[in-house]
């Protein structure tokens, strides 16, 4: 039972104790945003996976050696479990499984219907009020609207749009910076590392892991966003526009990615004094091999119990 109790044990330490490991290399090495975006979702993914390689270990062991009848024909497992007398072992492992599968589907889905319909009805919207403009070499859906706001909606026929009240307020170089954050949303696909987040964290209440990647990466996406930006139209031209947008109190509507997403007071932060970057390729590959932990020791426990000979000193 050694190594599935030291999986178990490392994915319930990383399950609480991992946003504070994250959030304290982000802060302690100055790692980018693009680079924290990848391990958050990173970090998510592993999770998922190694718990469901849990179960996996789980029915390895208390079906013993009969787990090699699993892969030859279900007739030999079905008789292997018998022979050792582990049916209820592989029930519960069999019904924690199917629900956990099935209530992440079942989320998944009722979030998926919700999006498709608002993004039709506001396809619709758009059709009906607004005006295809081309600003700054980019397409965009102009609204009639004296706020100033922007936000970007994924999709063939919608993608950036921005009111009339930005054209007003924002200089030439403002107003760059804006579809230049909103278009690299688009680029990265930044609603799906969003989507993905919030599904698991709805899916899977109470995982505090869970619940800080769905806190972090939404405003992740919109520091990426903001790095894009300000490499393309400059920092201060962004923070001016973050500033105005602000101001107004106005932003795009859920579930879309608009430029006042996240707190603009530490996205001007951001662009006004950059932090001092000391995180180089070896921290990053040691922050990966950590999130990879538990993963690895799951899948190593899962096949050291399908593998090795079943005893006592064994997985």
């Amino acid at each position: 039972m050694t190594w599935s109790l030291a999986s178990l044990a490392v994915v319930l330490l990383w399950s609480t104790a991992g946003p504070r490991a994250l959030r304290a290399f982000h802060e302690g090495r100055g790692a980018s945003a693009r680079a924290m975006l990848a391990l958050w979702t990173l970090t998510t993914v592993v999770w998922l996976l190694a718990c469901a390689v849990l179960l996996a270990t789980l029915a390895t062991k208390v079906m013993g050696p009969g787990v090699k009848a699993f892969v030859a024909a279900c007739v030999d497992l079905f008789q292997a479990v018998q022979r050792n007398g582990a049916e209820g072992g592989v029930a519960v492992a069999g019904l924690l499984g199917a629900l956990g599968l099935a209530r992440l589907s079942w989320t998944a889905a009722r979030r998926a219907r919700r999006r498709r319909a608002w993004t039709r009805e506001h396809g619709r919207t758009l059709a009906a009020t607004g005006d295809r403009r081309t600003l700054h070499l980019d397409r965009v859906w102009l609204l009639e609207r004296p706020e100033p706001a922007a936000y970007c909606v994924p999709g063939r026929r919608l993608g950036i749009v921005v009111t009339r009240g930005a054209l007003d307020q924002l200089t030439g170089p403002e107003l760059r910076a804006v579809l230049a954050h909103e278009r690299a949303h688009l680029d990265g696909r930044h609603h799906l590392l969003v989507t993905w987040t919030r599904l698991l964290d709805a899916a899977f209440p109470g995982v505090p892991l869970l619940r800080a990647a769905a806190r972090e990466v939404p405003e992740l996406v919109e520091w990426v966003a903001d790095d894009r930006a300000a490499r393309e139209a400059g920092p201060h031209a962004l923070a001016h526009a973050l500033g105005i947008m602000a101001a107004a109190g106005t932003g795009g509507p859920e579930p879309a990615l608009s430029v006042t997403g996240a707190c603009p007071v530490r996205r001007v932060h951001r662009q006004v004094r950059p932090d001092r970057s000391t995180a180089g390729a070896g921290s990053y590959a040691v922050a990966a091999l950590l999130v990879l932990l538990p993963l690895a020791l799951t899948v190593l426990a899962t096949v050291l119990n399908v593998v090795v000979p079943h005893c006592d000193c064994v997985g």
